[in-house]
């Protein structure tokens, strides 16, 4: 019996409340090739991302792209008649680029994280002054902290501390063996130590370091606007009291074990 096979297709719309700026910038860093390339997929007209692949394919695809806010489904088997140019073009764009992560691994998982809640002390971060390189994790160049393997960063978080009229864009992140959560001004890790590619500034070296711990570690979380952070945007800037709500937010969430709640 010939297993049945589906197809994925983009409306060429976006969910609502999403921008779609926003939302071509996501699907470009999903599937790592320009916004001007990916924009034949929000033209108005259905497009073919994938066909004949088995729906557990599709479904990853479908989880994939709907994360970014663009709207997509799975359709019936693709008969070649019902094929169009508009269709064959968004197909051939998407195949010049890797598949999305999606299909070898539903994560990294990205959750929003409002700054409603009151901030709690025991979430507060420990600061750390030097990041550097050891095999198979990192280093926080502290005494009474162990060497964090890559598997066992929880998640990845960035934002603009500002305080009076300083402002430093920080790295904060969970790991399974702390209960407070880690932060440290960027310019404070040696990229140069990692086995990755060291930008031409420190934003640049910064994204390619987040890029490197997402690889190393595929069920990492990010927070919404550090993947937006990923895909162009800038951090956004909090001052101390909402980036502690912020990190309560991520604690309790990581605490509760309801991530997929918010996916």
């Amino acid at each position: 019996m010939t297993e049945k096979t589906y197809r994925v297709l983009c409306s060429g719309g976006v969910a609502e409340g999403k921008n779609i700026d926003d939302v071509k910038a996501r699907m470009a860093a999903l599937f790592k090739t320009s916004v001007a390339k990916i924009g034949v997929l929000f033209q108005g007209k259905e497009a073919v991302i994938k066909k004949d692949v088995d729906l557990e394919t599709a479904k990853k695809y479908v989880r994939a792209i709907s994360s970014t806010g663009a709207v997509c489904r799975i359709d019936p088997p693709e008969m070649p008649s019902s094929e169009t140019p508009a269709e064959v073009v968004a197909e051939d764009v998407v195949a010049e680029v890797s598949e999305p992560e999606e299909t070898a691994r539903a994560e990294p998982r990205v959750v929003e994280i409002p700054l409603m809640r009151k901030g709690e002390f025991k979430y507060a971060p420990q600061v750390i002054k030097k990041v550097t390189s050891v095999s198979g994790g990192v280093n926080f160049n502290k005494m009474d902290l162990p060497e964090i393997s890559y598997d066992q960063i929880i998640s990845l978080t960035t934002y603009i501390e500002v305080k009076e009229s300083d402002e430093k864009t920080m790295l904060h992140l969970y790991t399974t063996t702390n209960s407070r959560p880690f932060v440290c001004d960027i310019n404070s890790i040696v990229y140069s130590d990692f086995p990755m590619k060291v930008g031409s500034n420190t934003t640049v070296s910064f994204r390619n370091f987040l890029y490197f711990l997402c690889r190393q570690n595929p069920n990492i979380i990010l927070e919404e606007t550090t993947f937006d952070f990923l895909s162009g945007s800038q951090p956004r800037k909090l001052d101390e009291v909402k980036a502690l709500k912020l990190s309560t937010g991520l604690g309790q969430l990581i605490e509760s074990g309801d991530i997929s709640a918010q996916l």
